[in-house]
């Protein structure tokens, strides 16, 4: 593997391969995705690689994914998917999630707001991201409660809620994310494993149905060494 591209994550890798291969109609849409044990040995790598990148094709609506059913192809990506602009990701290879908190609430005023969910009950999760059983960040998520109703049961074992939504018909149009810097307080370091006062990335994201309405907002802050943002300006 080239110098330059052990840079890039080995999932990404695979999932700009994967797009690849569509574009050039090798799959068409309708075709099934080969199992992920035919992906494991084309491309040698492990099954947890194939799922991440999986799972990233699955957000965008390039793949789709069905309990029981295998994978198959949902669309043809075009040039703007292939340069998406903004790239970031958790380092790490096995991900899971720890729940702190899992309810609906009616006094989230801000999260209401965001989600034009006003005077409306709206879904609360908070959880602890883990790369390899690592604490790598917190997050609080907000959804309508409808929205709610597909995830909450299954909120410890889906690290990305993303590709349990587009299994329930439910996919996003847009996400909109701000980038920002703190230091961490006492109760963060505690569920993190770190002093208080070390720095953290914030990123606050709203993400929108394909009707415009937005169907998620989250507030994450991650440990930096944990995180990596990047952005691309132009297309290939």
């Amino acid at each position: 593997m080239a110098k330059e591209q052990r840079k890039i994550p080995l999932y990404v890798q695979i999932k700009g391969k994967l797009m690849a291969r569509i574009k050039n109609q090798e799959w068409m849409p309708g075709d099934p995705l080969p199992s992920e044990g035919d992906l494991m040995q084309q491309f040698n790598v492990s099954r947890t690689t194939i799922r991440q990148a999986i799972r990233d094709l699955t957000q965008e609506g390039i793949i789709e994914t069905r309990r029981g059913a295998v994978a198959r192809i949902k669309t043809t990506p075009n040039d703007k998917m292939e340069n998406p602009g903004i790239v970031h990701h958790e380092l790490g290879t096995d991900f899971s999630a720890k729940v702190l908190r899992s309810q609906y609430v009616s006094d989230h005023y801000y999260a209401q707001h965001q989600l034009k969910q006003e005077n409306k009950s709206i879904y609360f999760l908070e959880r602890v991201r883990l790369a390899d059983d690592v604490p790598i960040g917190i997050q609080q998520l907000y959804t309508p409660a409808k929205i709610g109703h597909l995830i909450e049961e299954k909120a410890a074992s889906w690290f990305d809620i993303f590709p349990l939504l587009g299994m329930n018909g439910v996919t996003y149009s847009n996400i909109k994310e701000d980038v920002t810097a703190s230091l961490v307080n006492q109760h963060e370091a505690d569920l993190l494993g770190i002093s208080c006062g070390d720095p953290l990335i914030g990123i606050n994201r709203v993400t929108l149905g394909t009707d415009r309405q937005p169907i998620e907002f989250s507030k994450t802050k991650y440990l930096p060494e944990h995180f990596n943002y990047r952005i691309e300006i132009g297309y290939e």
